[in-house]
């Protein structure tokens, strides 16, 4: 599961994350040292070797969420490693091979257990800190028990659709829109950096 950061409580807390970048030292492909030269209009990491052509181009990874809902509750889950306080919406990677939608309903019976109809496209956001894209959708979860899997996931909860606070980065945008099309306009919630010790 992607990491995202985010609460549904008052007191919300959010570490402060370098901007994701992998860093390689030596190529791939050829084993020599990596240095930084200008490619494509930026500054990028590309093998030292002239006569190889690898360039870490450091592409956002595209992450599918879903604002999962059924009886005016939204499902939001706890990721394994985070503070206790922070729920966020389902979310994963896509699947070679599978469309969006057809990645988004395996990633939520994958988490929760649960067949899904996925809806309607909510929209592509940034999330800079993580160096992905957004893709979520509105998805309306079928009857029956939730059971998280427990390899990702510690805990989860609902929350009914007119206490949902969205957060101001990730999955956090899409949740505002998704509330702001059921005519909710609840107040976005504030992060507060952790100090560093």
């Amino acid at each position: 599961m992607p990491l995202e950061i985010s609460a549904v409580n008052s007191t919300p807390l959010c570490l402060e994350y370098a901007h994701m970048q992998y860093d390689y030292k030596y190529c791939p492909i050829c084993k020599n040292e990596l240095n930084t030269r200008e490619e494509g209009g930026l500054e990028r990491k590309r093998c030292s070797d002239r006569e190889c052509e690898f360039v870490l181009w450091n592409n956002p990874t595209p992450v599918l969420a879903a604002v999962a809902h059924r009886n005016d509750e939204v499902v939001l889950v706890q990721s394994i490693g985070w503070p206790a306080h922070w729920f966020s919406l389902i979310t994963g990677f896509m699947e070679a091979g599978e469309t969006p939608e057809e990645g988004i309903a395996r990633e939520v019976k994958e988490e929760i257990g649960l067949d899904c109809k996925v809806g309607e496209l909510l929209g592509v956001y940034e999330f800079i800190q993580m160096n992905q894209i957004i893709i979520a959708y509105d998805v309306i979860l079928s009857e029956g028990e939730i059971i998280i899997d427990r390899e990702e996931l510690v805990d989860f909860k609902t929350i009914r659709s007119g206490e949902l606070k969205p957060w101001p980065s990730g999955t956090g945008q899409a949740v505002k829109k998704w509330l702001s099309q059921r005519g909710i306009e609840n107040k976005e919630l504030e992060f507060k950096k952790l100090k560093k010790s």
